[in-house]
């Protein structure tokens, strides 16, 4: 198997085996997953060709079955065989830091997003003052608002719109890291080892507000070498 990016998962509905009704399917590289609806659970079986080994997990839902094979199963088979992708392992990261987001949880995230780019004014000399403050409020400095309030806020949220804004910031932060000669690379996963100095014996902390807190193994990174020599001095 080569080393290259994974590849996403093909679902196609799958006939009757064993005594069950399959609903859907899915092949791999190299492992084959079948998802069946028993009674008011989802059932789902593998196949894992590279290993002559099979598999038996029972979910709550289909769709929370057909979730964790991609999301968690599949990656983590095929991790020994794909080329390392860091927006993965950020992805993981949260993950294990929050297994099951709540919407509070989300409503920090916003507001952990709206500070970096705060800091990304100040870092051209540019106002974020209001950034910050809207940043604080999404954190919880200060919370007044109910759960009621926090789960409305978040139904309210566009979700196809604020993902096509993510991509297109991932893209233009790229840019802009290549435009300015960044190594944008050697950077993130100098960030990603950094984030994982926060993690004590595979678990995270967190603060008042829900954000990973910083323990005494934290360590910050260092990006100097990461940035044109011209611009350190």
């Amino acid at each position: 198997m080569s080393n290259l990016p994974l590849q996403p998962l093909v679902w196609f509905e799958t006939e009757y085996s064993v005594g069950l009704i399959p609903n859907i399917g899915a092949q791999g590289a190299g492992i084959f997953y079948r998802i069946a609806e028993v009674g008011d659970k989802a059932a789902v079986t593998w196949h894992d060709q590279s290993e002559g080994s099979t598999g038996a997990k029972e979910l709550g839902s289909i769709c929370e079955a057909k979730s964790w094979i991609e999301t968690d199963h599949y990656p983590s088979k095929m991790q020994p065989y794909v080329k390392p992708d860091s927006i993965t392992d950020i992805r993981n990261w949260f993950k294990a830091a929050k297994p099951e987001p709540t919407d509070l949880d989300k409503c920090v995230q916003i507001g952990c997003h709206f500070e970096e780019f705060a800091e990304n004014l100040e870092a051209i000399n540019g106002d974020a003052s209001d950034i910050h403050d809207a940043a604080n409020d999404l954190k919880g400095a200060g919370r007044s608002e109910t759960s009621d309030d926090i789960a409305m806020f978040v139904e309210q949220i566009n979700g196809l719109e604020l993902l096509d804004a993510l991509c297109d910031q991932i893209v233009t932060a790229t840019g802009v890291a290549y435009m300015m000669g960044f190594d944008i690379e050697g950077a993130l996963k100098e960030v990603i080892r950094s984030n994982n100095s926060k993690m004590v014996n595979g678990k995270f902390e967190f603060d008042a507000n829900g954000k990973i807190a910083k323990p005494d193994s934290y360590s910050e990174p260092d990006l100097t070498l990461f940035v044109k020599e011209s611009d350190c001095e």
